[in-house]
């Protein structure tokens, strides 16, 4: 597996860390860590997330 190095300017790469901690303040985004970890405990079909 190879590795690639990516550049951004300073000012990119703040807005970035801030807009992720943003994201992680939402609902939605517990509510998608709350999935996660729920369908991790066992065997779920597709009709039992919804879909």
């Amino acid at each position: 597996m190879t590795t690639a190095t990516v550049t951004v300017p300073r000012s990119t790469f703040e807005h970035m860390v801030i807009e992720l901690e943003t994201l992680r303040r939402t609902d939605l985004y517990k509510r998608l860590l709350e999935f996660t970890g729920n369908i991790q405990r066992k065997k779920f079909s597709r009709a039992d997330l919804g879909f």
